[in-house]
């Protein structure tokens, strides 16, 4: 279960998978991940596998189930926490309602904020990415995740350029954060305006930070955390994870 892959390097993966079929029981490949005799316990979980069968409609939807899984675990641990949940980078909007699902968001008492350009990354913002123009900027695109989302009363989707689309809707705290912009620029801007509204154990999921095609995400963050006395644990997934010190 590969995506993303030429026909040599497929090859090499498919073999690479046939010798650790051949010496491991329980071998987990997708989403550019390989594990061996790893437990799998998010697998175990009922209703994560019930909302997966729900919410993903591809395989491409359903090979992200460990990213799934962190951003579920980071969601779900800042529930009790004062303060509302936030994406920034929403495209299709599955992610975003894999956690309505699977938290129950409706019954949180929290407003999830979904934030967009629904257009692709502006042009002013696309230094260092590796995501072509025109990218993630289906025609429809907004109208389908406002649709998506409408049987939400605590969902908002905002279309517009990140940070500046802040000023049409923003949480004065936040207790959840995931950014998933494909852009430096982008991301940066984002944390600029709104890592101090972070309450304190809040947590932030960077979808791309540890993906070397996204290395200019990485390397920016980097430095912006450490300025803030913070560090970015880099996770197999491609993922970062940031918890906001008191």
């Amino acid at each position: 279960m590969f995506y993303g892959l030429n026909q040599s390097e497929g090859k090499v993966l498919n073999h690479v998978l046939g010798i650790t079929d051949s010496l491991y029981k329980k071998v987990f490949h997708a989403d550019m991940l390989i594990t061996c005799e790893r437990c799998l316990g998010f697998m175990d979980d009922k209703k994560f596998v019930e909302t997966l069968k729900k919410i993903a409609k591809t395989a491409q939807e359903r090979s992200l189930v460990w990213r799934l899984h962190t951003q579920m675990w980071a969601a779900n641990q800042c529930l009790g926490l004062p303060g509302d949940f936030m994406e920034c980078g929403v495209y299709k909007g599955y992610c975003s309602d894999f956690m309505v699902n699977y938290l129950d968001f409706a019954k949180s008492g929290k407003t999830l904020f979904l934030h967009d350009t629904f257009e692709g990354i502006p042009e002013d913002q696309r230094a260092g990415s590796p995501v072509r123009p025109g990218g993630y900027s289906d025609e429809g695109l907004f109208e389908s995740v406002v649709a998506r989302f409408q049987p939400y009363a605590n969902v908002k989707v905002i279309k517009g350029k990140v940070p500046d689309v802040f000023a049409d809707g923003c949480p004065e705290q936040i207790a959840y954060l995931h950014l998933d912009m494909n852009s430096a620029a982008a991301e940066i801007g984002a944390l600029e305006v709104i890592f101090d509204k972070l309450v304190p154990g809040g947590m932030i999921v960077l979808d791309d930070y540890g993906w070397e095609w996204y290395r200019a995400q990485k390397d920016a963050e980097d430095k912006f955390f450490a300025a803030r006395g913070h560090r970015v644990l880099e996770l197999p997934t491609g993922q970062g994870l940031v918890v906001k010190q008191g």
